[in-house]
């Protein structure tokens, strides 16, 4: 069971979002005899990966140039700047299913010198959404220009790839429905992630943990309108962790004694952050992206408070407390903070994760839609 999986990125360390469910996935593929060609773009500070080999029959790696002469393409940079010569020639060598990880690696769906081969794409988002979104979120003009520009260009193009892959994975219901509108062959097929089991502590926590990729913005405009708008003048204790945050932010949380800041944790340490949590608190300004967190907390973590866009075509509202004004949410942390977390609650979460969100599982489903090459 050979299958080439190209990745936008290269899968290790799996410290970021579509990264995570990426390496995951060839790992669970690799547990069930899936020989897993992999392709990488190579980009920013990521070097090659060893570690990748010990589940990759084979890996290569493609330099990605992100010139600003690519802005003038009519495809979308994200997809212009990962066409690659050198990939498609060896994608030409064999007959093997391609699983293409996100609408950037689908610049080549439609070549056809790949007509014939099974063209899976995963879709991370509905990418041009989560573009316009980005457009909306940002304060930086230029920034702004240019995710109004890519969504318009990934609106586009979208409906060429859904034209020419034979599957669309998509990471919820709702993106599912999406595409199935588009007359697209859509499967709903879950987040892989770094969990095996539930391992929810009881008792009690001392305080409530918001945490993401702070550079993303709008896990920073999340952050600030909690301080803002929740936690200002509560006087319970408030973490915030998360890669590169701004000099806002920092900003913002200096002005409080009980809100502090945890840069840049490593895996470890964010686990710890997560499972000594009395609460974990997710807020998001848009439905679109992948909720790692959120299924990373439920594993992990004593009680969830999420909005409604956190939950959004994941099915798992039922687990969390789904609050969405900051009447509310605040309302929810008083009445939780000081109620212990017991077992029952997470054989809940056990009956859903263990089972819907299981890697084995879905890696089992994932294969279920494979035609794998018969010489």
């Amino acid at each position: 069971m050979y299958l080439h999986v190209v990745s936008f990125d290269i899968p290790y360390p799996a410290n970021y979002g579509g990264i995570i469910v990426i390496y995951n996935q060839i790992k669970a593929l690799h547990a069930q005899g899936v020989k897993v060609i992999l392709h990488c773009f190579q980009y920013g500070e990521r070097q090659p990966q060893p570690q990748l080999a010990e589940y990759c029959e084979e890996v290569y790696y493609y330099k990605r140039s992100r010139s600003w002469w690519y802005q003038l393409s009519l495809l979308p940079f994200i997809m212009r700047t990962r066409q690659s010569s050198a990939l498609l020639k060896r994608l030409r060598k064999d007959k093997h299913p391609i699983l293409f990880e996100g609408m950037h690696t689908a610049g080549l769906v439609w070549h056809p010198k790949l007509r014939g081969r099974q063209k899976i794409v995963r879709m991370h988002n509905i990418e041009w959404q989560y573009y316009e979104s980005l457009s909306k979120l940002t304060q930086d003009v230029l920034e702004r220009v240019y995710y109004f520009i890519e969504s318009i260009k990934l609106q586009r193009i979208e409906p060429k790839v859904v034209l020419y892959a034979d599957e669309i994975l998509t990471l919820s219901t709702t993106d599912r429905a999406y595409y199935r509108e588009m007359k697209a062959n859509a499967h709903y097929l879950p987040a892989f992630h770094a969990n095996n089991k539930v391992d929810t502590p009881s008792g009690k926590g001392e305080y409530v943990l918001f945490h993401g990729k702070l550079s993303v913005p709008d896990n920073e405009r999340a952050a600030i309108w909690l301080i803002e708008n929740v936690f200002a003048d509560l006087d319970i204790p408030f973490k915030i962790a998360g890669m590169d945050p701004s000099w806002a932010l920092r900003e913002q949380i200096s002005r409080h004694e009980h809100i502090t800041l945890v840069e840049n944790p490593d895996e470890r340490t964010m686990s710890e952050l997560i499972r000594d949590a009395h609460i974990n608190l997710l807020v998001s300004f848009q439905a679109a992206g992948i909720k790692l967190k959120l299924i990373n907390a439920l594993f992990r973590g004593r009680f969830c408070i999420c909005n409604e866009h956190m939950v959004s075509g994941t099915g798992l509202e039922k687990l969390c407390y789904v609050r969405n004004s900051a009447a509310a949410i605040r309302q929810t942390v008083e009445a939780l903070i000081n109620a212990p977390f017991e077992q029952a609650r997470a054989e809940e979460r056990r009956a859903v994760l263990e089972t819907e969100f299981s890697n084995a599982e879905n890696a089992k489903k994932l294969i279920e839609l494979i035609r794998f090459y018969q010489n």
